[in-house]
């Protein structure tokens, strides 16, 4: 996902793959449902994305719409199956609407802040900058607004997509010095010090993270990503300790494909549940349409097929004993490669069955 702001977007729309009605918009790289016909690729809104707190007359307008304890804040939400990642703000709740540029953050003009859920004592701990090069961030975005950039009949990989917060550390070889940080620490520029007690240095050392790298690599920069797996959850995969499983390795910045990963990385994978062909299936989208001139013009878009999209559903695999439900799936294309707005592809399906809180940790 994007770093949090609030700002001026221009939306792109894809087919809906459940609901005749509705339609899915890409604004900056996140999801949103809308009603079918409302607007037109290439319309500019303001978009305010889910964990954004409202005040004053939006959160007066969106009130009964909205969670927390003070009703302010803005949620992800299921509209026929398809998550809705925020809100488009109509442009009569929007001084000086025109003449906002794309792109620009407009949050403290609308008095709108991010929500950061409080950290568990075990996840907290004393940060500090770090200077270390071929640092890069891992985010999963949503499938179905960035599959026209998938190319039909491409090799893919589907891994289970693991219940807990992000993982990263990264090791020089030639400096042996080590980073240890979460996803939004290490956006902000962050690592964690060791400390006794914190669970994503414990989990580096239960699963010998480090030694696993300077066992295998003799130079360069290693950065690994995974999913800490909680203790203390209802999705704890059976695990009693922290742990760590594994879905990304790169040297240099540049991500190994999983089948090529040294052994003892290969060992804390996810677990893949597919790896092979993708086929798209077609489907025209009517554009603009006007019966009396007969004028009407269409686009063809792809979408995943149903026994792909089925995958995100079911029992979790990580444990080998289907403890609880499957979070979602994680497809990203065999050889990593970026969409046509630079986004990295590893695009997520989340279990409909799962049930998101708002409150879960980066």
């Amino acid at each position: 996902m994007s770093n949090f702001k609030v700002s001026k977007e221009r939306i792109e729309l894809f087919v809906h793959p459940n609901g005749d009605a509705l339609e899915l918009g890409k604004v900056g790289s996140y999801q949103v449902v809308v009603q079918k016909g409302l607007y037109v690729t290439g319309d500019e809104v303001i978009f305010a994305p889910e964990k954004s707190v409202l005040t004053g007359q939006l959160k007066t307008e969106y009130e009964k719409y909205l969670s927390g304890p003070d009703k302010d804040r803005v949620k992800a939400v299921r509209l026929r199956n398809e998550i809705s990642s925020g809100i488009i703000i109509p442009k009569h709740l929007v001084p000086n609407f025109e003449s906002y540029t794309v792109g620009v953050d407009v949050s403290e003009d609308l008095g709108i802040t991010k929500y950061e859920p409080p950290i568990p004592v075990q996840l907290a701990g004393k940060v500090k900058s770090f200077d270390m090069p071929h640092i890069g961030n891992h985010d999963c975005e949503h499938a179905n607004i960035y599959v026209n950039d998938l190319i039909p009949d491409e090799r893919v990989v589907i891994t289970e997509k693991v219940h807990g917060s992000q993982f990263i550390l990264a090791h020089e070889i030639e400096t042996e010095s080590t980073i240890v940080s979460s996803k939004g620490m290490l956006k902000s520029g962050l690592s964690i010090e060791e400390a006794e007690g914190n669970t994503y240095w414990e989990a580096t050392k239960n699963d010998n993270i480090v030694e696993r790298i300077t066992k295998n690599f003799t130079s360069g920069v290693i950065q690994v990503f995974g999913e800490v797996v909680p203790v203390q959850s209802g999705y704890n995969y059976g695990q009693t300790k922290p742990t760590v499983r594994l879905f990304d390795v790169r040297v240099n910045g540049e991500s190994i494909p999983y089948d090529q990963v040294p052994q003892e990385f290969s060992e804390l994978w996810v677990p893949v549940i597919y790896d092979g062909t993708l086929t798209l299936e077609e489907k025209e989208v009517v554009i603009f349409e006007d019966v009396e001139r007969g004028i009407r013009k269409t686009r063809t878009d792809y979408i995943l097929p149903k026994e792909v999209v089925d995958l995100c559903k079911g029992k979790e695999l990580v444990s080998g004993k289907e403890l609880h439900i499957r979070e979602g799936v994680v497809l990203r294309p065999y050889v990593d490669r970026a969409a046509k707005d630079n986004t990295k592809l590893r695009l997520k399906i989340i279990n409909p069955a799962y049930k998101e809180t708002g409150e879960e940790i980066n």
